[in-house]
């Protein structure tokens, strides 16, 4: 790493564990929260076109965007001017403006996300995530395993930083192709998602890991049982999307937003009363500007504070997104039911069950899957979700089929999911 980059990770790992500690009740959190925000808003944030007459109001009257209107006209969000065919045509070559990095979603919901950052951006990505997630990198050198169907020049900067040897594991060539040259590296931190680290732990690949991180997909609880007790440690999950880094689980377990560096606000979803949607603000970036960007995923909030204690919010659990919440006709409006709902509707069908899909196939149809060796177990996955639709309202068909269920090594694992052609 040359010498600007090392200082700028140092000084974003040095601040991220200053505020860790200076932050001990959630009013000082939220205080200083607020004084970098509209220093951000009054000044940073109006530089891109996009928010040019807009600099110096409160947040809530700035405007919400989302991807569409991100990737409709993205050079208006950016402040290179970079157009998103240009973004595009950079990613393709493997290129990116000098002093700049490049990157893109998975595309799960059939419209990709396109992201620029800067290298001083880059390295203070990476001095938070080290602060949080191996506050001893100092002292302490790690292996890291980055498990992802496509890597990143995000994740280059831990491979440049002197301190933890990196490698890349291409989840798109297969999940047990990465077996061997796992054992063979021997990572003590492995960070994939939850499909992955469950078939790691199901096999018999003779690995003994430190610390595990779950991101770029729902961890459902069935998964973290399994991962848990293969290798007797706490799954740690990081939230983390194209539109940036939002939080990381702590030593417990519990998912904490990184509301230091980026404010939350709060959607509810329709048809549930605990569960919200968030638009985010993130005024540690410049280069992209994203304010009141209206994400996608599906939040619960915990309902006790984490005994770390920590003044960042905690989830509960991230359930998936809003795409993938069934709607079905019913007598009066149509109803809708959240992936959580119908995930815990299936397991409690019968403890056999290991694996499952549901999907909304049609605007009253549903299939639900399972693996042909638990196909007896169907009827009574049938029936429970049979019960729920009609507790809600609603009588879908469902078609109940025995498959064979892998998981996708080339985009996210969506065991509830909305596909109607």
């Amino acid at each position: 790493m040359n010498p600007a980059a090392a200082s700028f990770t140092l000084a974003a790992f040095i601040e991220a564990r200053r505020r860790q500690m200076l932050y001990r009740t959630r009013e000082s959190m939220l205080r200083a929260q607020e004084r970098r925000l509209y220093a951000f808003l009054r000044r940073k944030a109006g530089r891109v076109p996009a928010f040019e007459g807009i600099r110096g109001r409160f947040l809530q009257d700035w405007p919400v965007m989302d991807k569409a209107a991100l990737m409709a006209d993205f050079a208006r969000y950016n402040r290179l001017g970079l157009t998103a065919a240009e973004g595009w045509a950079h990613l393709e070559a493997g290129t990116a403006p000098k002093g700049y990095a490049i990157g893109a979603s998975t595309g799960t919901s059939g419209n990709r996300g396109l992201y620029i950052v800067s290298e001083r951006e880059r390295y203070r990505w990476l001095g938070t995530i080290l602060a949080h997630a191996l506050p001893d990198f100092l002292c302490r050198r790690h292996r890291v395993a980055i498990v992802l169907p496509a890597n990143s020049r995000l994740y280059d900067a831990a491979n440049e930083s002197g301190r933890l040897q990196l490698r890349f594991f291409d989840l798109g060539l297969g999940s047990e192709a990465q077996f061997a040259p796992l054992a063979e590296f021997q990572p003590t931190v492995i960070v994939a998602p939850p499909k992955f680290l469950r078939a790691l732990a199901e096999s018999d690949t003779q690995i003994t890991p430190q610390r595990l991180f779950s991101g770029a997909e729902v961890l459902d609880e069935e998964d973290r049982r399994i991962i848990e007790t293969r290798f007797d440690l706490i799954v740690r999950e990081i939230y983390m999307a194209t539109e940036g880094l939002f939080g990381i689980a702590c030593r417990h377990g519990t998912l904490h937003l990184l509301e230091d560096q980026v404010a939350f606000e709060f959607l509810p979803v329709e048809g549930s009363a605990s569960l919200v949607t968030p638009l985010i603000t993130d005024f540690s970036r410049e280069t992209q500007v994203m304010i009141r960007y209206q994400m996608n995923d599906v939040l619960e909030f915990a309902p006790i504070p984490c005994p770390c204690g920590r003044p960042h919010r905690a989830i509960q659990q991230v359930h998936g997104r809003c795409d993938d919440i069934f709607t079905l006709p019913s007598f009066g409006s149509p109803v809708r039911i959240t992936p959580d709902v119908i995930r815990n509707a299936v397991l409690k069908a019968d403890k056999r069950i290991s694996d499952f899909r549901v999907i909304q196939t049609g605007r009253n149809t549903v299939r639900v899957e399972l693996n042909a060796e638990e196909a007896d177990c169907l009827p009574a996955a049938a029936a429970s979700l049979r019960a729920l639709f009609t507790a809600c309202g609603a009588a879908p068909e469902i078609k109940p089929v025995a498959t064979v269920l892998i998981p996708p090594s080339d985009r996210k694992l969506r065991r509830v999911r909305v596909d109607i052609a």
